[in-house]
Formats: structure tokens, sequence, C-alpha cells
């Protein structure tokens, strides 16, 4: 009876590990097919426990492109890539500014979806901000 459950246990585990075809590669692909031609517009921003509301204003919306490239209304251009660091999907953002100086902006991905999108914007110092974005 003892092998019989080793050998079932085992069969399980193989087939556990077996089924899980996600890589960072795969988690990368789709995320990158879910944001690209999209304006993402910018609803509300969270930072602590401050709430902004931009819904029904004109607003902040950023594209990133299939070529890699991104641009936002502000006129800021750049060019973008999706990465996975540990757990933790990114969207890493190399950008000049109108003064032509380099920035460097990461996101977490909170989620991703067909019309929803939840960054929260990585800062050495001080309250990470959560910014949701509707595709429309």
């Amino acid at each position: 009876m003892k092998i019989l459950y080793k050998i079932l246990l085992t069969v399980i585990i193989f087939t556990m590990n077996a089924c899980n075809k996600e890589t960072p590669t795969t988690q990368t692909n789709v995320m990158n097919s879910m944001l690209t031609n999209k304006n993402w517009y910018l609803d509300y921003s969270i930072t602590g426990t401050s709430t902004k509301s931009y819904v029904g204003q004109s607003t902040y919306f950023v594209t990133y492109l299939k070529d890699g490239t991104t641009k936002d209304s502000d006129g800021l251009t750049g060019t973008y890539s999706v990465e996975v660091l540990g757990n933790q999907s990114q969207i890493h953002v190399q950008l000049k500014t109108a003064g032509g100086n380099p920035l460097e902006v990461i996101y977490n991905i909170i989620s991703v979806g067909d019309t929803k999108l939840v960054l929260s914007k990585v800062v050495t110092t001080g309250t990470p901000t959560q910014l949701y974005f509707t595709n429309k």
C-alpha cells in the first residue's frame, strides 16, 4: 500500500510540474499583446490615502506601440519593454523630456486586461502611486 501511495504521489507531482507551461517569456508576450496599440486613459490615481479622479476630464493618456515605442498626451516619447523580475511584471520606460533630458520610469503591472490597466509607479523614496487606466 505504501508503494502504491508513493507511485501515485510521484505521478501527481510530475503531472502538475509538466502541465505548467507559463514562462517569463510567455507572460511578457501576453502582457505586450494586451498593452499595445491602445490609448490608455488615466481615470484616477491613488497615493497613500489620497485619491485623485480624472474621470470626465480631458486627461492624460499613454500609448504603447508594437514596435516598442511609447508616446503620451504630454508629448513625451521613448521606448519601453515589459519584463518579469522575480514574480513581478514591470514596464520599463526610457523617455526624453521636452528639454532632451533622459528619464527612466518603472511601473509594476498590478493587472492588465482588454480594457483596464492598473500600474504602480515605482519610487525610490516616498509612497508609490497606483494608476488606474481604461482603454476607451
